[in-house]
């Protein structure tokens, strides 16, 4: 624990004398980007140097084996952006070839464009499974980039379904493979995770730095099929950061390259539609925003493009409400609404059930107001909490430190006759003693509260386990009647829901691992929306807060009798309450008691 704290201090102090990220030493300014784009396009139009399908299904006629699959794969690329089931029909025939010559690297490329397509389609959940069944059999060193595209697409899912810590680590820990072998593609894939994730939690700054880091792979791979997006990225990300000019400039460029290279189909058009109706909003030009999101929309409803169909309905209602149309902007947005519900993009739900909140609020329609409350404070408890929040936290800590680390080595080297290295040095050293001392008498303190905590602990259990029936495990208990709010729905179906409810606390229902608001919901033959209502004001607590009581109430019982059970490995106890995760084991249980399990186990063990 100290290693780690002088680690982070050391690490902060280096920021804060230097600045680790700066755009202007990273490499050229978006114009030079431009000009790089500009000669590898000419360079591609003269070696005509760009797959054309006539001439790879002319190819295809006359060649067999393991070169006819890696033809076939390049017509799925080639037409996955304009048709999907042309795509996947070549790929059907890539796998089908690549299963019967027993070709590894065709098989893990095929079930990738599979997953891929289902991704685009907005069926995340079968790209995800897809994709999971088939990342810990490819190793990294022997197939790069396999490795690197299965792991991009399962970064890119979880962003798109708002489980943003998870596609933060696995995008971070691409890039720290990247840079451990130095392999070109393996960066070029981890640093367009990177953008996208950055993108979606609105830091753009970072987003447009990784968008930038990924193009300077893509130009020098010569891989012209990207540039299209990679431009569409750097407009919208400009026209965020407030540099409009920049950003309709950028669109300009972007017409001019597809007229010189050619059309990049309509998957990657419908975003640059969507992206340059959301920048004519931003500056008030609303007949030519509408004018593009009414091409996007359509593109989207045509090939099925489920994913971003919510966000250009939002984005649809958002110019509802500039033109003053507060009517449709509702209509659309619950819209919007009922179309990330179909694909489980929770952030949508979260966002927009928000924004309607507020719009019924001003329209004076309470019942309305309450409906979409409960909508989003179920999705928030259950989609983004502050365990998540930390996660994410605690990842962007440990690269910033990496950076930093790696910033402080070259500066070293470039320093090492300079006087002010060693006064810098010294003071730290200084610092780092006096923190240690402070440090340590942090952690005696610490000691001595824990063991207050532990005692207090004990009391109260065994008050507890007095007063309660001995045929109940310990449960929750429901807030007074003074306490209660307001009741939102009928107090016949509150009280049947909350009977049923007490009883499968009996049969401690809450140390399934799977458990969740919406299966409760279903064993209790229930809508998620009137069980999380139910907990809110009869137990005092939101859904996970109320599991977490319930486990930890029941574990302390089972921990003071069960002397046995004490004594197993701390992932045993923690998943025989319900938790496949130590960290979230150890938090809910610290949260609750103030003290680590593992603490509050040795003490109990000392005083047997």
């Amino acid at each position: 624990m100290t290693k780690r704290f002088l680690t982070l201090f050391f690490a902060l102090s280096t920021i804060f004398h230097s600045t680790v990220f700066s755009q202007e030493n990273n490499g050229d300014s978006i114009n030079g980007y431009f000009k790089r784009i500009e000669k590898l396009v000419l360079d591609t139009k003269s070696r005509n140097d760009y797959p054309k399908q006539d001439i790879l299904l002319k190819r295809k006629k006359n060649t067999y084996g393991t070169d006819k699959v890696d033809i076939l794969l390049q017509l799925c690329h080639l037409n996955k952006y304009k048709s999907i089931e042309v795509a996947e029909n070549y790929n059907k025939e890539a796998f089908e070839l690549s299963n019967d010559l027993n070709y590894v690297k065709g098989i893990y490329s095929a079930t990738y464009n599979h997953a891929y397509l289902q991704f685009i389609q907005g069926d995340f959940n079968r790209a995800m499974a897809v994709t999971k069944s088939l990342e810990k059999r490819i190793n990294y060193t022997k197939f790069p980039k396999n490795y690197a595209d299965f792991q991009t697409l399962k970064s890119d899912i979880h962003t798109e379904k708002g489980e943003y810590d998870k596609a933060l680590e696995t995008g971070l820990q691409l890039l720290d493979i990247g840079e451990n072998t130095q392999n070109e593609y393996i960066l070029m894939k981890s640093h367009a995770a990177l953008s996208h994730y950055y993108l979606r939690t609105q830091n753009y700054k970072k987003a447009l730095e990784h968008c930038l880091l990924e193009l300077d792979f893509i130009i020098d791979q010569k891989n012209v099929h990207y540039i299209f997006q990679k431009v569409d990225e750097i407009a919208r990300m400009t026209a965020k950061l407030g540099d409009t000019k920049t950003a309709l400039n950028t669109y300009e460029f972007y017409l001019r390259i597809e007229k010189e290279l050619y059309s990049p189909g309509s998957y990657i058009q419908s975003i640059v539609y969507m992206n340059m109706a959301d920048l004519y909003t931003t500056i008030g030009e609303y007949e030519k925003s509408q004018k593009y999101l009414t091409q996007a929309l359509t593109l989207n409803h045509e090939n099925n493009y489920r994913f971003r169909i919510p966000r250009a309905l939002t984005l649809q209602s958002e110019l509802y409400l500039k033109t003053k149309d507060t009517s449709n902007a509702i209509s659309t947005y619950e819209k919007s609404i009922e179309a990330a519900e179909n694909i489980n993009a929770f952030d949508v739900i979260k966002t927009n059930s928000q924004i309607l909140m507020d719009l019924y609020e001003k329209s004076n329609q309470p019942s309305k107001v309450k409906e979409y409350r409960a909508l989003h404070e179920a999705i928030r408890d259950s989609l983004f909490n502050n365990e998540k929040e930390q996660q994410i936290i605690i990842l962007e800590t440990r690269r910033k430190i990496k950076e930093a680390t790696q910033k402080q080595q070259a500066l070293e080297l470039e320093n090492l006759a300079q006087r002010s290295k060693l006064t810098t040095i010294i003071a730290i050293l200084g610092s780092i003693l006096v923190i240690g001392f402070f440090f340590v008498l942090s952690y005696v303190k610490i000691k001595e509260k824990n063991k207050v905590l532990y005692r207090r602990t004990i009391e109260n259990l065994e008050t507890q386990l007095k007063i309660e029936d001995k045929k109940h495990p310990l449960k929750t208990k429901p807030k007074s009647k003074k306490e209660k709010s307001n009741p939102t729905i009928d107090d016949n179906v509150k009280t049947i829901i909350l009977n049923r409810l007490e009883k499968l606390e009996d049969e401690n229902f809450f140390i399934d691992s799977d458990c969740n608001l919406h299966q409760l919901a279903e064993k209790l033959k229930t809508n998620p929306k009137y069980l999380s209502q139910v907990i809110n004001i009869e137990k005092g607590s939101n859904f996970n807060n109320y599991i977490n009581e319930l486990r930890i109430n029941f574990l302390l019982t089972k921990l003071v009798q069960d002397k046995e059970f004490r004594n197993s490995k701390l992932s045993y106890i923690a998943s025989s309450v319900g938790y496949n995760n130590l960290n979230t084991f150890n938090a809910a249980f610290k949260k609750r008691q103030g003290i680590l399990p593992s603490f509050f186990i040795k003490q109990l063990n000392e005083e047997s």
